[in-house]
């Protein structure tokens, strides 16, 4: 059995029958984050699907919770124990509440690559939830001079990889530009917690900074985007942790428009950051208040702006490290 830390949560699991190492793929193999184990453990079983897994779990009794991407969830069976079962149309997770156990049934083909991989990060943030772990889909960086923590919160194609690679070359710090981990502190401030994954990179945003070229994976598959390990391309810069934002941005596209910051109100800002917590939007999930409250603490002691993105962005990137530091921190 392997193990590696999470942010205090002890992962600990085991590859069978050839199944492949989807922890190792999640870059979660290496540890990142507290190493105590105080959080608690979470063991994962990865084995190869010996049954047929291509049935939609539907036709024997599951009910469906939600869906993302070509990975739907289903509840169990009525009349089974509590769980969830992740589903990519060709290996199944099931995610038992209340046990930290997951099980992996994995075939020896995606629909679509890296599903299987995508599907067991799902379990991870179910699972994760019960040890006071919550998924944030956002962007998190750190300011180059005063340390204040600034938060990129937005959907997919919204500019939070641009935005993170901007920020990043002009100095900050980063926790990453997709996926964090939210969590409560003993000071009562919410703290942001990386959740390691590569960059994906479109031809605008390599073409604007060309030095990430050499760091860059080849051509996905199933699109244009490019893999790009931001501890090669940024050495030095990666952070575990931070604390809450004092700066919360919501970036999107606006080419034919100069690039600009405007505010926006706490409201409107906690209305973005629920709909990038998917875990709330999930009926019966544990942990739900408690997810919640975090979020709103984050959105009190935070300002909100808008980022519109022009072109002029990507000619000038450092255009958006100068308007930060326009404002007051």
């Amino acid at each position: 059995m392997q193990t590696a830390a999470l942010h205090g949560v002890t992962l600990a699991w085991t590859t069978e029958d050839g199944a492949p190492d989807l922890v190792r793929e999640l870059g979660l193999d290496e540890g990142i984050g507290q190493t105590d184990g105080s959080r608690g453990r979470i063991e994962i079983a990865l084995r190869h699907g010996v049954a047929p897994l291509d049935t939609d779990p539907f036709v024997e009794g599951y009910r469906p919770s939600f869906f993302h991407g070509i990975v739907q969830a289903y509840r169990e069976p009525v009349g089974l124990p509590r769980a969830f079962l992740l589903w990519d149309r060709k290996s199944r997770i099931l995610v038992p509440e209340g046990t930290s156990h997951i099980e992996a049934f994995l075939a020896g083909e995606e629909v679509v690559p890296g599903s299987a991989r995508g599907a067991l990060e799902i379990a991870l943030s179910l699972a994760l939830r019960a040890h006071g772990l919550y998924h944030l889909h956002a962007a998190a960086l750190v300011h180059r001079t005063h340390g204040e923590a600034i938060l990129v919160v937005g959907g997919t194609g919204a500019g939070k990889t641009t935005t993170t690679i901007t920020l990043a070359s002009a100095g900050y710090d980063l926790l990453g530009d997709d996926a964090l981990l939210l969590e409560e502190t003993p000071v009562g401030r919410p703290r942001l917690c990386a959740f390691p994954r590569p960059f994906h990179v479109g031809p605008a945003t390599l073409s604007a900074f060309p030095r990430l070229a050499p760091f860059a994976g080849p051509p996905k598959s199933h699109g244009d985007r490019r893999d790009v390990d931001p501890k090669r391309a940024f050495p030095g810069q990666a952070r575990s942790t931070c604390l809450a934002p004092t700066l919360v941005l919501y970036p999107h596209v606006e080419p034919d428009q100069p690039t600009q910051l405007a505010p926006i109100a706490k409201a409107e800002g906690l209305g973005h950051l629920i709909a990038s917590s998917g875990g709330l939007v999930i009926d019966d999930v544990p942990g739900k208040a408690e997810h919640l409250a975090l979020l709103t603490r984050l959105t009190n002691g935070a300002r909100h702006y808008e980022l519109r993105m022009g072109r002029d962005l990507l000619d000038d990137p450092s255009i958006l490290a100068a308007g930060i530091d326009s404002l007051d921190f």
